[in-house]
């Protein structure tokens, strides 16, 4: 005879709510794009092919925590002046 199990899965993660474009004109955009990816809450960090910036998307559930990622992207060493569009 066969037992079912049943897990008690975590409850998943709310899907986040406020998105923002950011892109980030830098020094040693390669070695900057590195340090974005380890932000919590930027799910793609790209360097545009010619130029000195990064393309940044950072994802969060409220916009409190939005603005507190975009503060730590300004306060990445190498960054020189991020530019920011919020998604609808």
């Amino acid at each position: 005879m066969m037992q079912t199990v049943v897990q008690d899965n975590p409850s998943p993660r709310p899907s986040p709510r406020f998105s923002a474009y950011v892109f980030v004109s830098c020094y040693q955009p390669r070695r900057v794009r590195e340090a974005l990816r380890q932000l919590p809450g930027a799910t793609k960090a790209d360097v545009p092919m010619g130029s000195g910036e990064v393309a940044l998307v950072i994802e969060e559930h409220n916009f409190a925590s939005l603005q507190m990622r975009l503060n730590e992207v300004q306060a990445t060493p190498g960054v020189k002046r991020p530019s920011v569009k919020l998604a609808a």
